[in-house]
């Protein structure tokens, strides 16, 4: 069973950290910045203190880098732009250690960062291997996820490494597609479409249809499924701009006339739909 260590105490961390260890996984090292949350995370954790095996399997939060070497996998739950920075003190750390405790070569240490955006940015050097696990999922600390829904895309450089990145997916009954950067760039920028631009779409319907916002829930559900269930969203697009319904599209806007962002957006999705279908006054 293969150990792990996480760098980044965020989201990604605390979800991720959780679902091992509620599956047996090692987690031995919570590293970050952020030594407050670093503590908290590991006391959380240590709530669940046995594996599979019935062995003692304690977290512990480390300042020092150098803990996390004697995992078997590293994380880096951290920022995109904070990647490159945290590679490289780890390679600049093991270089170090390695000039003292020439032991620490005859094993083969993973380091995967989890974003959808980054490429997997080093080439293996001695017994350190790069690699991507990226979680295609909205994670947060304040909303449960069911891991079995998460798809991961991964990427590593030789067959073993991804071969553990796989028996770390199948422990969390998650799926998972192997692929290279540039597929999960598109990926990635698709997901903020469907995702963060839907958030920001609905916190818009939220003010504009108050009080009766909860009733849209049911819409926003049945909305998504059909879309994907149909396995082309133009099939089942609905609405007064598709069917060229420009009264109804104008009594929307004069609803919206105190409501300039709703507004705007309106509009401009608007017309959007309506060049798309050909519907013109």
């Amino acid at each position: 069973m293969h150990t792990v260590s996480f760098i980044g105490t965020g989201n990604v961390a605390y979800r991720l950290s959780l679902a091992f260890k509620q599956r047996g996984i090692l987690v031995k090292y919570i590293h970050g910045r952020n030594h407050e949350e670093g503590v908290k995370l590991a006391g959380i954790l240590n709530k669940i203190e046995y594996n599979l095996l019935g062995e003692k399997n304690i977290t512990q939060f480390s300042n020092n880098i150098t803990d996390l070497f004697n995992s078997d996998i590293i994380l880096l739950t951290v920022s995109d732009s904070a990647i490159h920075e945290v590679e490289n003190s780890l390679i600049s750390a093991y270089k170090s250690l390695c000039q003292s405790n020439e032991t620490i070569e005859e094993k083969k240490l993973i380091i995967a960062h989890t974003s959808g955006a980054n490429p997997i940015t080093m080439d293996n050097l001695h017994n350190l291997t790069f690699a991507v696990f990226y979680p295609l999922m909205t994670l947060s600390k304040i909303k449960p996820v069911e891991m079995k829904l998460v798809p991961f895309l991964l990427e590593a450089h030789d067959k073993s490494t991804e071969e553990v990145l796989i028996s770390l997916v199948n422990q969390l009954g998650s799926e998972y597609k192997i692929c290279n950067s540039d597929e999960r760039l598109k990926t990635h920028a698709s997901a903020v479409f469907i995702s963060n631009f839907v958030n920001y779409l609905t916190g818009l319907a939220f003010k504009a249809g108050a009080p009766n916002q909860m009733f849209l829930m049911p819409l926003a559900l049945e909305t998504v499924r059909k879309a994907f269930l149909y396995e082309d969203p133009e099939k089942v697009q609905t609405g007064p701009a598709v069917r060229g319904d420009f009264s109804t599209i104008d009594k929307h806007l004069n609803v919206l006339k105190d409501m300039p962002e709703q507004r705007e957006v309106y509009e401009f999705l608007t017309d959007k739909i309506l060049k798309k279908y050909n519907k013109t006054k």
